[in-house]
């Protein structure tokens, strides 16, 4: 396809940050429910603080945004879905087979036969989603041994999300490269659309795996990253600088519907005031990402995906010992996940991702 630089976004900017900032809130989010560390606070300014900002939806906003950048970057398709699968990949396939490990160990894995299980493992790699897995192949999970749950897992539908959005994305931005205003016409129709079907699908629904578990009922929020990348040269000077007049706004917005429903913790129920409370919200992302930009705060240690993909086994692994409701799990399970995380980064991800570079390096120097 060739590259096509269309407007630079820049480099300098807070993206890291704000990741690691999401994959926190939804760790400290879930320990808030499941390990009972919040009960006496829900309800309280504390609470209204912490679920306004769901992480899920700042994931899909910056994704959205990098995502389309780095298509927009690549020199070819191909070249854009090997980033991808090197990103995303080999640390998911590590994940899995962990938990996978510490459920067969634990009794709570059934492997009728290898063949059988090497399917059901292979499609839950490919697709991140145990939803499919289960309904291609057959139900691993006894419910029983020591974790006593049917997945110890419960996040990784956002990555089979997230991959249905990197096949969909190329096909709507070679249209836009095309014709822009067609493209962009698609894209913000594709999101009406996505908002409409957001109305009738509940993402986590284990009755509709072929619909609920894609990018389908969550393109209205990635579409917020996505035009605002391919417009940045008209729309920055709304985002540039001015963090403190979007935190003031969505401060406001998290006053005012403070109390009412689960706005503050469901992205798939796209109610008016939800639509708008996340459109607040992507401008304060995008605002922060490029206010006051620190790009070497965090010296290049990315450790938000791991933290995304462990918090939920480590947390388990209390639950399944015992220890809930203990004000110490504030300090042990964020100790464990980021030890984990580190060891991913360290092991995994930045090989991964130095393999990336390698492979991007090579093809533009034959080219």
């Amino acid at each position: 396809m060739g590259p096509f630089n269309e407007h630079s976004s820049g480099h300098r900017n807070n993206f890291d940050l704000l990741r690691l900032f999401a994959a926190c809130q939804v760790m400290f989010s879930h320990a808030w429910n499941w390990l009972h560390l919040g009960d006496s606070l829900n309800g309280t300014a504390v609470f209204n603080l912490l679920f306004s900002a769901p992480g899920v939806a700042i994931f899909f906003v910056i994704s959205g945004f990098l995502i389309t950048d780095s298509y927009i970057r690549s020199s070819s398709a191909a070249s854009f879905f090997v980033k991808r699968s090197l990103r995303i990949f080999p640390a998911l396939f590590v994940n899995i087979a962990v938990m996978e490990l510490a459920l067969l160990v634990t009794g709570g894995l059934n492997v009728t036969g290898i063949l059988q299980y090497l399917s059901y493992f292979t499609v839950y790699i490919l697709t991140a989603a145990r939803i499919w897995a289960v309904y291609f192949t057959y139900e691993p999970y006894t419910m029983s041994g020591f974790y006593g749950a049917s997945d110890p897992s419960g996040v990784l539908w956002t990555l089979t999300v997230e991959l249905t959005f990197y096949l969909t994305l190329p096909m709507l931005l070679q249209i836009w490269r095309r014709w822009k205003r067609a493209g962009a016409l698609i894209v913000a129709v594709a999101a009406l659309g996505s908002w409409v079907m957001a109305q009738h699908f509940n993402i986590t629904d284990k009755y509709d795996p072929f619909l609920s578990v894609t990018a389908g009922p969550t393109f209205w929020i990635f579409s917020m990253g996505v035009l605002a990348r391919l417009y940045w040269h008209r729309v920055s000077k709304i985002f540039e600088g001015k963090l403190l007049w979007w935190l003031a706004t969505h401060l406001a917005i998290t006053w005012w519907v403070a109390g009412t429903s689960a706005a503050f913790v469901s992205i798939n129920n796209a109610a008016p005031v939800d639509a708008f409370r996340i459109a607040v919200l992507a401008g304060l992302v995008l605002s922060a990402a490029h206010s006051f930009p620190h790009p070497n705060l965090l010296r290049g240690q990315d450790l938000s995906y791991g933290i995304y993909l462990y918090h939920m086994l480590v947390m388990h692994t209390l639950i399944a010992i015992g220890w809930v409701g203990h004000w110490w799990l504030w300090i042990v399970e964020p100790v464990g996940t980021v030890a984990l995380a580190a060891l991913s980064w360290v092991l995994i991800e930045k090989p991964a991702m130095k393999l990336r570079t390698l492979l991007v390096a090579r093809r533009l120097s034959v080219a």
